[in-house]
């Protein structure tokens, strides 16, 4: 992922993204970001991902002897971290009068 501020790579178990709270500061310019997911790419790639579960994942882990349930945990942490983004968290200042 890249600071929407500094377009700087920040990884994803780096300091900055690892802190506790909603609201980030950026390592390298000092700004506020915040983690957002993209709700669009999430319902776009549910119905893909779904598809290819059901008929290639979950067959393959049963004849391995596997239980197939706990694939559908894993896909769907997949899916969120995959469809994560950062944005500004910085707070527009109103124009004086």
């Amino acid at each position: 992922m890249k600071c929407p501020h500094c377009k700087q790579k920040l990884g994803f178990f780096s300091k900055t993204l690892s802190a506790f709270g909603k609201i980030k500061i950026c390592s390298n310019c000092e700004k506020k970001i915040k983690i957002a997911f993209n709700f669009k790419l999430i319902m776009l790639l549910i119905i893909p991902v779904f598809l290819l579960h059901s008929f290639l994942l979950k067959p393959l882990v049963i004849i391995l002897g596997f239980s197939g349930n706990g694939i559908v945990g894993i896909w769907g942490g997949i899916l969120v971290i995959l469809t994560m983004q950062l944005k500004s968290a910085e707070t527009v200042q109103p124009l004086p009068k």
